[in-house]
């Protein structure tokens, strides 16, 4: 069985082939091509970017929408067989980007694009989509799929979502009310959920080609650092949705000041979208556990500590900021949330500060 490789030199999401840097700047100016459609149109402005909003014949609560993919974990979907996990992985990472709003997801659609899939991958794919809804109580109520051979790879596939909700009032999150002594508390992500997977494939030397099946015999491996468990189960373990969570902090009356879904960026590049000025997130490292991955794609790729930051969760799932006294709740313990970090005044531009990291 092949031994996982370990690079010469450190590897960087833009060697892997993602340049955030050129991806910021392409974000802004797709933004300014987005907001030319907003002109005279009912849009509701939601907080950091997440989701967007439309007040539809000025309904009293407003429809948010999002949409996403899984990215090219589902290459590693396709090589493990994990088709179903893939169904909730669209249908997580979409509810998670609606709730950050205050929103109640309510709906969603799905999109399979694909080439020559086994038999009975497409059904376990709507399997998961399904199941994942049902578990978040929402209806699954469109879908498309689409056989591409000469856009995808025979046996590889891309999936999207798009996912509805109401804000409802009352509910809205609102960051300007964030305040410095504010606590700053986390749901794990339990691995990477469904970002900064062409940095940990390239960095264990996972290819989409697989003809000769060596990236299938990586991913049966057991390093000791994974615990017994294998490289392919710690990487296609299904990103999780926080919506039963965060709907509990609201049923008990816990104000959310600000929230953010830990995706692309990492820690930082999320959380500080929704930071005010003046004010900074100061997050502690040292107080989640790190899932084992982070440590052995770094270690494999000799990827420097700011570069994980910079580029994966890192561990934390979801991160919420609430005041001291909604954070002594007895509830907010029941639900598996724990302080990360709280919010100090600053003189800096950083919106947020990671302990022991260069900003």
């Amino acid at each position: 069985m092949s031994a996982l490789p370990e690079a010469s030199e450190p590897l960087t999401y833009a060697a892997s082939g993602v340049d955030l840097e050129a991806d910021a700047v392409r974000i802004k100016d797709i933004v300014t091509q987005v907001k030319r459609t907003h002109q005279g149109q009912p849009v509701i402005p939601l907080p950091g970017g997440f989701a967007g909003g439309i007040n539809v014949l000025e309904m009293e609560e407003p429809i948010v929408a999002c949409t996403d993919g899984v990215g090219t974990k589902t290459i590693l979907h396709s090589l493990c067989g994990t088709f179903e996990y893939a169904g909730r992985d669209v249908v997580a990472n979409n509810i998670n980007d609606l709730i950050v709003t205050g929103a109640t997801p309510t709906a969603f659609l799905d999109y399979l694009a694909m080439s020559d899939l086994p038999e009975g991958a497409v059904v376990d794919v709507v399997r998961g989509v399904a199941t994942a809804c049902i578990e978040d109580g929402i209806a699954l109520i469109s879908g498309e799929t689409a056989e591409m051979p000469d856009i995808y790879a025979s046996g590889h596939f891309d999936l999207a979502g798009t996912a509805l909700g109401v804000l409802r009032r009352g509910d809205r999150i609102d960051p300007a009310e964030i305040c410095a002594g504010d606590i700053v508390i986390s749901l794990s992500s339990g691995g990477l959920m469904t970002n900064g997977y062409s940095l940990a494939r390239a960095a264990l030397g996972i290819g989409g080609d697989d003809s000769e099946g060596e990236s299938r015999q990586l991913l049966e491996t057991r390093p000791i650092e994974l615990s017994g468990e294998s490289v392919g189960e710690a990487l296609t373990r299904p990103h999780p949705s926080f919506w039963k969570q965060v709907d509990r902090l609201r049923k008990d009356e816990i104000r959310l000041k600000g929230m953010a879904h830990i995706t692309g960026g990492g820690i930082a590049g999320n959380l500080g979208r929704i930071i005010p000025d003046h004010l900074s997130a100061d997050i502690d490292p040292g107080t989640w556990v790190i899932p084992p991955i982070f440590g052995l794609v770094q270690e494999r790729g000799s990827i420097q500590t700011e570069e994980m930051f910079r580029v994966f969760n890192m561990g934390l799932g979801i991160i919420c900021i609430l005041s001291p006294e909604d954070f002594e709740n007895v509830a907010l313990k029941e639900t598996g949330f724990f302080q990360v970090g709280e919010i100090s005044r600053t003189d800096s531009s950083s919106r947020v500060n990671l302990k022991g990291l260069a900003n």
